[in-house]
């Protein structure tokens, strides 16, 4: 398999951070890779950031999404997920739609453990619109971004520890470390719970998903978007490309 690797901001090392353990993950002669956003945000670390975000990501499955059989957006929260989905002739997989599901699979409380307050309500309202909301427990956060944490990891590690503690004393039997900015860490971390790494869960999902679902040619044009302004290879897809009929293989 072929696995694109998206992230939705421009820091190379959060890129390099993620690949690195889908590489660590995936099964053996599975190809990663990795692609790091040429516009927009350095962290996403708002609601308009995360908007942004969405838009890169499409951008940059349009540039490099052509050979790959299935694709990882790397940010938890999954900006612009619903709509990559609605484009691509394969498998789409979100780290926190990915989390949320193997955290769900145990039918145990869970928590989700991050980096920046703004994400607090953000993923509050991602789990909300899953069916797993009565298991949820809620996000700690840690006052500080992704990239603070892949930059400076000694830095925040007791208040990461505090962080893990206060999602075991609110219940949850499960904690999801929510960011790419944690991948690799459930390896090294203890905790009183058991933790997901989300590129763990997201490579497991994508690699079980391209070995089930055969790639769906994409239906032609029935309303082309008439866009301005976007990259040439966007801007052709979204000419070619028309909404899944329902049902359709993804």
């Amino acid at each position: 398999m072929r696995i694109l690797l998206i992230n939705p901001n421009t820091s190379p090392e959060m890129t390099e951070r993620a690949a690195a353990e889908a590489r660590r993950c995936a099964s053996s002669g599975n190809e990663i890779v990795a692609v790091t956003g040429d516009f927009g945000c350095a962290v996403i670390a708002s609601r308009a950031s995360f908007a942004i975000a969405a838009h890169t990501a499409l951008d940059l499955y349009a540039k490099h999404g052509a050979s790959a059989d299935g694709v990882i957006l790397a940010c938890f929260g999954d900006p612009g997920l619903a709509a990559l989905r609605e484009i691509s002739s394969v498998p789409v997989i979100g780290l926190a739609a990915a989390a949320v599901e193997e955290a769900a699979e145990a039918a145990r409380p869970f928590a989700i453990v991050t980096a920046g307050l703004a994400w607090m309500p953000m993923l509050g309202e991602v789990v909300a619109a899953t069916p797993h909301a009565p298991l949820f427990r809620g996000v700690i956060a840690l006052d500080a971004t992704g990239l603070s944490l892949v930059r400076e990891p000694d830095r925040f590690a007791s208040e990461l520890g505090r962080a893990l503690d206060r999602a075991a004393a609110i219940g949850a039997q499960t904690i999801i470390l929510g960011g790419a900015a944690f991948a690799g860490a459930a390896r090294t971390l203890t905790a009183g719970a058991t933790l997901i790494d989300p590129m763990q869960s997201a490579m497991r999902a994508v690699e079980r998903a391209v070995g089930q679902s055969p790639v769906r040619d994409r239906p032609p044009a029935r309303d082309p978007c008439s866009a301005r302004g976007l990259s040439p290879e966007l801007t052709s897809l979204l000419a070619d490309a028309a909404p899944p009929a329902r049902g359709a293989v993804r």
